[in-house]
């Protein structure tokens, strides 16, 4: 496939457990990157916070794959996955007026006519949104079937092909957090 540009983007706020599923993940998937070369030609972006500073990596994108909490209402903890329209393009709820949802970024990129044609989303139920370094148990535990999920999108849409070698064990749950 050819003339089109995937971008894995990690979103969330490690300094709130949980709401930082997804750039744990995307860190799982750098690693696993820069100790094998596992995902040639795909962009990881940690787009953390950034709001509207990510639009360019949205409306560049041709496959765009994010890993992110979803509050979908769903048992805590539980892996959740949505595609396209499943995505909602609307203004959530804020902590603050000078906060932009990352929904938000989704919808200027549809008003302005730069929606990926490929947009999936997999997450996790938040279990804990406290303050605090690092996600909880159950953010550890689904770390690993995030990335394996998030394989799975990737290779069906045909931008990816598995190595020959068997996924990676389990990351070592004393080394999610914050990067020195």
């Amino acid at each position: 496939m050819t003339g089109h540009r995937v971008v894995v983007l990690g979103l969330g706020n490690i300094l709130n457990t949980d709401e930082g599923i997804g750039v744990y993940a995307l860190w799982e998937m750098e690693d696993r990157h820069r100790s094998t070369g596992r995902y040639p030609g795909i962009e990881l972006v940690d787009g953390g916070t950034l709001g509207m500073r990510l639009l360019p990596y949205v409306e560049g994108a041709t496959h765009l794959l994010l890993l992110d909490i979803a509050d979908v209402g769903a048992e805590p903890g539980t892996i959740v996955e949505l595609s396209g329209d499943d995505i909602p393009l609307y203004v959530g709820i804020k902590m603050s007026m000078h906060q932009v949802t990352f929904q938000e970024v989704l919808g200027v990129a549809l008003a302005r006519g730069h929606l990926p044609p490929h947009l999936h989303l997999i997450g996790m139920q938040p279990v804990d949104l406290s303050i605090g370094l690092g996600p909880s148990e159950a953010g550890q535990r689904a770390i690993p079937e995030i990335i394996r999920r998030a394989e799975r999108v990737l290779a069906a849409w045909g931008v990816w092909a598995p190595p020959e070698q068997a996924i990676a064990p389990a990351p070592d749950p004393t080394r999610v957090g914050p990067r020195p």
